[in-house]
């Protein structure tokens, strides 16, 4: 427990928590309270039976490394004289925690285990053992009657329930003298000094999740006044594409003052999640395109399509991120965008790219990525690519979709050309009008010794297509897909989200499986493996890929705090 006490009453040696310990200038703590169910979750889960069932688990269990494994574990059991997994329970039943202290630049572990008991056979058996086969040089010392071991430029200590571990020494003095003084005053003046005196970790601690298996805590503004990290906090991105990803984030992390963590294990699922204080004056005038004004930008609904692999939802105004590259970027990256600019400018008759394009997309920006059916398909590629599809919104859609379908003719003319000189098959074009949107599509032609193939070239997993829908613009890497995106029924967003992200691990495994032999051949190729080896690896692959239902990611800048939530959800 991080601990609540009553200030005016002594605090007490059971009372104690790793927060009144810990000296005010710890910048980084971790936290797991409740080991034992941590252990549970993990070794006792459906899962690891049907791993360990798995002729992969056989052959990684058959190497000499994983044999030195369990002769490590032997050895400990018959020293402590218990089962590995109950010892390590009685070890660590009440907590172990971690901080890492400014200050003397060391790191310290506390583990508190079920009782003295249990933590004295720990010194006996392990620590004394580890000191006599250590000679002279592992000598043990005393401070303050304790017996001390050494590690590194550190040591390990014994006392009462707890086993204080630290590089260095000076770090270990300062936490054992707190568990040895615990007759103050009041518990007001015990905690002084400490990290559970530390304003920011207390405001932290408030909002801590009950639920959370593992909490951890960052000291941002500390770290950041040190010049920790100056460049990739205050420095001009590299790469736009970096920019467009994590730029907010940047901006944040120049002015909040902590950042906190936390893991939930449960058998369904592993969520996280990342938490820093925020306010919307922190952003700057250059990166509103990032989370809108005051946080107000939230990222589109995405239609349901079937085999749906993959969705990213987004709000970033790509536009105004452009304009601003003289305050974002270096100066290396703004000469590449002009270039572009210019290039681009061309391609859309002489309009302003940055300003005229880019500024008639909303920001609401999504992609998708589906599985494809090659059935009843030719010719078949043997290698089976998904699809994928960018959709954005049209602020002024008769005025941009015939600037686009030219564009998109104009790109694919270009690409015939190069395609031409390369040797590679040529796309064909059509058009076509469909009740409630419009289709630009392509298709490469196939040679007649391809027409039936199953093996074909990989440019048959593509047929680049566009489709306009009252305001909405799909550009898709197949014709399906863009007729699918077209005829989708899309909802009015109620969603807080900056960010999103989805991926459905069973249609993932279905496109894995697709490609099979490919996968196989690739294994043969870089492993040296024999066939029947590689068939084996990713046999095993897929199965890793099936005990997972799937995964997301979201960002939300709401209200006084920006969160990134992650969630892993398992096939029991």
């Amino acid at each position: 427990m991080l601990g609540l006490f009553n200030e005016t009453l002594p605090l007490r040696a059971e009372e104690l928590t790793a927060s009144h310990v810990m000296p005010d200038s710890t910048i980084a703590f971790v936290a797991i309270e409740q080991p034992t169910a941590v252990i549970a979750t993990l070794f006792d889960h459906p899962l690891i039976t049907r791993i360990q069932n798995t002729e992969g688990y056989e052959k990684a269990t058959s190497t000499d490394d994983y044999r030195n494994f369990l002769t490590g574990i032997k050895f400990f059991e018959t020293q402590i004289g218990s089962p590995w997994r109950p010892a390590i329970e009685a070890l660590t039943a009440k907590g172990v925690y971690a901080g890492f202290d400014k200050t003397t630049e060391g790191a310290v572990l506390l583990v508190r285990g079920k009782d003295e008991a249990t933590m004295e056979n720990f010194r006996v058996k392990i620590l004394e053992l580890t000191r006599l086969n250590g000679g002279e040089s592992a000598k043990p010392k005393n401070y303050r009657d304790l017996v001390t071991y050494r590690v590194g430029d550190g040591g390990a200590v014994v006392l009462r329930d707890w086993l204080v571990v630290s590089n260095k020494g000076e770090l270990g003095k300062v936490v054992l003298d707190r568990l040895l003084d615990t007759n103050a005053a009041s518990s007001a003046d015990a905690i002084a000094g400490t990290l559970s005196a530390n304003t920011a970790f207390g405001t932290a601690s408030k909002d801590r999740d009950a639920n959370s298996d593992v909490w951890a805590f960052v000291d941002v503004e500390t770290i950041r006044d040190a010049g920790v990290a100056a460049k990739a906090l205050e420095g001009k991105a590299e790469n736009p594409l970096v920019e467009l990803l994590f730029g907010g984030i940047q901006s944040m992390l120049r002015q909040t003052p902590y950042a906190t963590a936390s893991l939930v294990l449960s058998p369904s699922q592993v969520s996280a999640k990342i938490s820093t204080p925020s306010q919307a004056d922190w952003i700057p005038a250059e990166r509103n395109y990032y989370f809108g004004t005051n946080f107000s930008g939230v990222a589109p609904t995405i239609p349901a399509i079937p085999e749906t692999m993959l969705t990213i939802g987004a709000y970033r105004d790509i536009s105004q991120m452009w304009l601003h590259g003289s305050d974002l970027f270096d100066e290396r990256v703004n000469d590449e965008l002009a270039k572009a600019e210019s290039g681009l400018s061309t391609i859309f008759a002489g309009r302003d790219f940055a300003e005229d394009i880019l500024g008639s997309l909303d920001p609401q920006i999504a992609a998708i990525v589906t599985r494809q059916s090659f059935a009843d398909v030719k010719p078949t590629p043997a290698l089976k690519l998904p699809a994928f599809a960018l959709l954005m919104k049209l602020r002024d859609p008769e005025t941009m979709r015939p600037e686009l379908r030219r564009t998109f003719q104009s790109a694919v003319g270009f690409f015939n050309i190069v395609g031409a000189q390369n040797g590679q098959p040529q796309l064909e074009m059509d058009m076509r009008k469909e009740t409630g949107f419009d289709l630009v599509t392509s298709r490469y032609l196939a040679e007649k010794k391809d027409q039936d193939s199953d093996t074909a070239s990989i440019h048959f997993n593509f047929s680049p297509s566009v489709s306009f829908a009252g305001d909405q613009f799909v550009l898709a890497s197949t014709e399906t897909l863009a007729t699918q995106l077209a005829q989708a029924t899309i909802a009015k967003s109620d969603a807080t989200v900056n960010t999103s992200m989805v991926l459905n691990a069973t249609v993932a495994k279905d496109v894995l499986t697709d490609n099979r032999e490919q996968l196989i051949s690739q294994n043969m190729l870089e492993e040296g493996n024999t066939r029947d080896e590689a068939a084996a690896a990713i046999a095993l692959f897929l199965e890793l890929v099936q005990c997972f239902k799937g995964a997301e990611l979201s960002l939300d800048a709401q209200g006084d705090s920006l969160e990134l939530n992650m969630t892993l959800d398992i096939d029991e």
